[in-house]
């Protein structure tokens, strides 16, 4: 691990992964009571990997439930809803497949299709008495929401990658029956670790049909970082740890970001 100076055997190196993620599910302070999770489950590395690490550490926990929810796609997405299946059955863990529409965009930019299949999982979620959606990002994928916002000069979007709005927030616990909070116990660790404790543990299958939706700016922005992040090893965490200080200033201070001409 080039950003700790830390060499790791293998058994060490899956015990640190599973480190980190257990004191992100600490943060959230939501598991010290009954729990129902849906996992969304898309077949990718990322996905299994957390699927796999909950079912362990709250595998004597009956209080505690897990349904992977999936979505297909229809041909042509790599992994397929049936590889995703495949994941959950060798977990072990009850599945749910819904079917998803074609976009009315296919071109739509990446964010917006994104956050179209975030809401599909937290409306499955609601509907299956869910409280808590997990998803599989990764610290690129946070820090690279981040580089992309101070790139294109939306500061108050960066700020918030990793938290919620507290207007929408409230909004959408006014909306559902069930209230969902959406966490992501993955954005602390790297990517290539994922996909290492993944090939270690025979998880999941690659993650191709992610990167091939990835164009662009948001293409461009992440090559930059991660070519950044090799040569100074840290950057990821530094944005991310960088702009939590930013946001717990903000909510301490009540100050308000500036609006688009300056006041």
């Amino acid at each position: 691990q080039r950003y700790s100076g830390m060499h790791l055997c293998r058994e060490h190196f899956e015990e640190d992964v599973r480190r980190k993620i257990r004191e992100e599910l600490r943060r959230t302070g939501l598991f010290g009571r009954e729990a129902s999770l849906a996992v969304g489950l898309d077949g990718s590395r990322k996905s299994a990997v957390i699927a796999n690490i909950l079912k362990d550490l709250f595998r004597r926990r009956r209080d505690i439930s897990l349904l992977a929810i999936i979505i297909d796609e229809g041909e042509g997405k790599t992994p397929s809803s049936s590889q995703a299946a495949e994941v959950a059955e060798e977990l072990g863990i009850a599945c749910k497949v819904l079917r998803r529409q074609a976009p009315s965009d296919p071109n739509a930019p990446y964010a917006i299709q994104s956050e179209e299949k975030i809401q599909m999982l937290m409306r499955a979620a609601e509907e299956n008495q869910a409280g808590i959606l997990v998803t599989g990002e990764t610290l690129e994928d946070d820090a690279g929401r981040i580089f992309l916002s101070l790139l294109q000069g939306d500061l108050d979007s960066a700020i918030l990658v990793g938290a919620e709005k507290k207007e929408e927030a409230e909004g959408r616990a006014e909306e559902r029956a069930v209230a969902v909070t959406w966490i992501r116990p993955l954005r602390r660790i790297p990517e290539r670790e994922v996909r290492l404790y993944a090939l270690g543990r025979h998880l999941g299958f690659d993650d191709a049909g992610e990167k091939a939706e990835v164009r662009g700016l948001r293409r461009t922005a992440k090559m930059m970082l991660c070519d950044f992040d090799c040569r100074h090893p840290g950057t990821c965490y530094s944005l991310l740890r960088g702009m939590e200080k930013i946001r717990h200033l903000r909510d301490k201070t009540g100050a308000k970001p500036l609006s688009k001409d300056g006041k």
